[in-house]
């Protein structure tokens, strides 16, 4: 199994991903020191050009950008369970899984997103030391490389950004996590 990214690279990339608006973009020089520490790696040079991408380019771009790759197209929403399963009963399984890991961790959404709303799996990766309550989560974020395929033509920053974490992704792919996922 691939080495996860550490902790902070996932709480990069969340906080990231989330709407560029004036309190991520007011932040950008915090996010690019926090950016510095990370040990070399895809993950931390596909940060350092999305950070790049963000200072160049005006608020509004950045904001139509983010509504053009994730609001307008289902092929490119940020709630991964959707690109493996569409809207049916084995994405509401899935879900409930998900939230099933959650709630094991004893971690509670703050948020109204769902549970597969990529920021927030990327929050509880980065904070959650037990493995096996962590298997439904990578599962879901297999769906990541569809994620980067549908974003390549709207928005290859996000793509780019993405691209490393949809590798390691699926390189998590072992028999026993889809056996102990199922239970």
């Amino acid at each position: 199994m691939t080495t996860a990214p550490p902790a902070d690279a996932l709480r990069v990339l969340s906080v990231l991903l989330h709407y560029p608006d004036d309190d991520l973009l007011n932040h950008l020089d915090e996010i690019a020191a926090a950016a510095k520490q990370l040990p070399d790696s895809d993950i931390k040079t596909a940060i350092a050009d999305f950070l790049a991408y963000l200072g160049g380019h005006a608020a509004i771009r950045l904001q139509e950008n983010f509504t053009a790759a994730f609001d307008m197209h289902p092929d490119t929403t940020l709630n991964l369970t959707y690109h493996a399963y569409g809207d049916n009963e084995k994405r509401a399984a899935a879900l409930a899984r998900l939230q099933q890991a959650y709630d094991q961790a004893g971690w509670a959404r703050i948020t109204g997103e769902l549970p597969d709303y990529l920021p927030l799996l990327l929050e509880f990766l980065a904070i959650q030391p037990r493995p096996v309550t962590l298997i439904p989560v990578w599962q879901c974020l297999r769906a990541t490389a569809t994620l980067v395929a549908g974003l390549e033509k709207i928005s290859p920053a996000y793509a780019a950004l993405l691209r490393p974490l949809a590798c390691i992704a699926a390189a998590t792919d072992r028999p026993d996590d889809r056996a102990q996922a199922s239970v």
